[in-house]
């Protein structure tokens, strides 16, 4: 019996510190990962580099990166203790004026929030572009109820909506340009790359995604959506596309162009499509890395129709990039994590030939 009376207040001691872990420290424990992503012209690599045999450091490709990205995804910003933390983990970021700033959505729950996350933001610098795409909580503010039905039968819609003309606006006026369903393009000159394209789509659970529309004024040297008539359609071009390639180098789909789309939640369905318009690298966020991940499995869930394996991390794929990052925040209905520490990402790009 004794063994009883210590064994009770330890598994109570135990019980605490995993809440402390989980609700408290693990959320704010804010990381910025480094994440390199090599892309070749031709095809051709070196015996090391086609095995995937990359060495460490900046010189693994021979010089400098063609470009560094700043991504940052899914703050979920409050003004409790946990967001101004986040806060001002976001605002020391702006000493690395990346070439790029890609932010893929849940900036926010609350329209009450715009104003703080254009504080938030407004330091960070890139030399090319400040881009960012919607998520579903920047469309909607989710009530407890909607919340928790959401999670037995997908809900395509809410009851109240936040003013996305005013977070447009907020954000245009510190010089980040919202992509909803549209692209631009950027003549680079450098490396033997001489575009690059950021094509940004709003967000497919809540049925706001528009391709088509997306790629309209790519038409010309496109390829098409696949059409997936039945499951069977369907099955076959989903091996096709999450086919893992054992050569950690991405073949450009087409000689001097990095096609690159910006979308928050990584949908099977619209990956599967964007595989087939001759995108490069999509970066994604939505999944929080799965939020509680146990080790040697992984993710738990996912949290959208893309296999746990894929919620988080970098992915190369026979004929296109995946990135999903954990990102920053956990919505309120959830706010806790474990063993899936909150990151954002700072990615180098390396071309080598």
């Amino acid at each position: 019996m004794v063994w009883i009376i210590y064994a009770v207040p330890a598994a109570t001691v135990l019980i605490i510190i995993l809440v402390l872990y989980m609700f408290w420290y693990e959320p704010a424990n804010f990381k910025l990962s480094e994440v390199d992503i090599v892309i070749s012209d031709s095809g051709l690599q070196s015996k090391n580099r086609s095995e995937g045999k990359v060495a460490e450091g900046p010189d693994k490709t021979g010089g400098r990166p063609l470009l560094t990205i700043l991504h940052l995804s899914d703050f979920h910003l409050r003004k409790n203790s946990k967001g101004r933390k986040l806060f001002q983990f976001v605002r020391s970021l702006e000493e690395l004026k990346p070439d790029f700033l890609f932010i893929t959505g849940d900036l926010l729950e609350s329209g009450r929030n715009i104003d703080y996350l254009a504080e938030m933001l407004s330091p960070l610098r890139a030399k090319l572009g400040k881009y960012a795409v919607l998520g579903a909580h920047d469309h909607y503010e989710k009530a407890f109820i909607e919340f928790t039905k959401n999670m037995f039968k997908k809900k395509r819609s809410y009851r109240k909506e936040n003013d996305i003309f005013y977070l447009k606006r907020k954000l245009k006026d510190i010089g980040i340009g919202t992509l909803l369903n549209e692209g631009r393009s950027f003549e680079l000159k450098r490396n033997g790359m001489d575009t690059v394209e950021v094509i940004g789509l709003d967000d497919p659970v809540i049925d706001k995604i528009d391709i088509d529309g997306a790629f309209s004024n790519y038409s010309s040297r496109e390829g098409r959506e696949l059409q997936l008539k039945n499951k069977k359609d369907y099955k076959k071009a989903y091996r096709d596309v999450f086919s893992l390639s054992s050569k950690k180098v991405h073949s450009l789909n087409e000689k001097g162009r990095l096609r690159t789309v910006l979308l928050h939640t990584p949908d099977s369905d619209s990956i599967i499509n964007l595989a087939g318009r001759k995108t490069d690298i999509i970066f994604c966020g939505h999944t929080h890395g799965g939020q509680v991940r146990l080790p040697f499995i992984g993710a738990i869930i996912s949290g959208c129709k893309i296999k746990t394996k894929f919620a988080s991390g970098l992915f190369y794929f026979k004929n296109v990039v995946l990135f999903i990052t954990r990102g920053l925040g956990e919505g309120k209905y959830s706010q806790f994590r474990f063993y899936c520490q909150p990151e954002a990402n700072l990615i180098r790009i390396y071309k080598t030939d």
